[in-house]
């Protein structure tokens, strides 16, 4: 059975366009196994990396959802750690910035008898008010009043509720000079022109309206 859903989550990370890896070639990481004294900012200044830019880099070659799991590290496993750029291939050096962070992570959530989204968000400590215009743009079509055993909710949170393997996480990136949403999203791996509807439920600013300094939210199916 472990096998059969491995199998399967395996398949839907090759076909689902939103995976980050798609920016990230093999040749531009080392796996690295972990020695005495490692922490991520020292393999990180080995290879010339600056780590207040490159620690989400770190997280997303490794699929870790917060930055603490970052400083806990287990002699003997292994790590993704970015090369040094001088050494890079593909497109990785530029693919964060400075100007680019984790926002939120969205969980699929099976609807159970009795539940109500503000009773959800109260269980993990959160404001469902504060949320409920995200959980509707990510919930198209949907009565957020009118729950149904079994219906699956696409909810957003900033704490550790992440009860599935299947997960996303949603990056920001302030907007640079002369950048556009279409080319952050191609440094992502995203095929915006394929996805641009999908992409706008996650902002609320319309791409052609978005200027420098704005901030555009990149969703990362994991």
């Amino acid at each position: 059975m472990a096998k059969r859903y491995l199998a399967l989550v395996l398949c839907i990370l090759m076909f689902v366009c939103l995976i980050p890896c798609a920016a990230f070639a093999e040749a531009d990481y080392d796996t690295v196994t972990i020695q005495k004294n490692d922490t991520v900012l020292k393999l990180l200044t080995e290879r010339g990396r600056d780590y207040d830019t490159d620690r989400y880099v770190v997280m997303v070659l490794n699929r870790m959802y917060r930055e603490s799991q970052m400083e806990v590290l287990t002699i003997g496993d292994t790590i993704k750690i970015p090369k040094a750029v001088s050494e890079i291939k593909g497109e990785a050096m530029n693919l964060i910035s400075e100007k680019d962070g984790i926002e939120y992570f969205v969980i699929p959530y099976k609807i159970q008898k009795g539940d109500t989204l503000k009773n959800i968000y109260k269980l993990w400590g959160l404001s469902y008010l504060e949320n409920a215009e995200t959980i509707q743009a990510l919930n198209p079509g949907k009565n957020p009043d009118k729950l149904s055993v079994g219906e699956i909710y696409n909810l957003p949170t900033t704490e550790n509720n992440l009860t599935t393997n299947t997960y996303t996480t949603v990056m920001f990136h302030v907007l640079l000079k002369d950048e556009t949403p279409e080319s952050v999203f191609a440094r992502y791996g995203i095929d915006f022109a394929e996805k641009e509807a999908d992409l706008q439920q996650y902002n609320r600013l319309a791409f052609s309206e978005m200027k420098e300094g704005d901030k555009l939210l990149i969703p990362l199916v994991w």
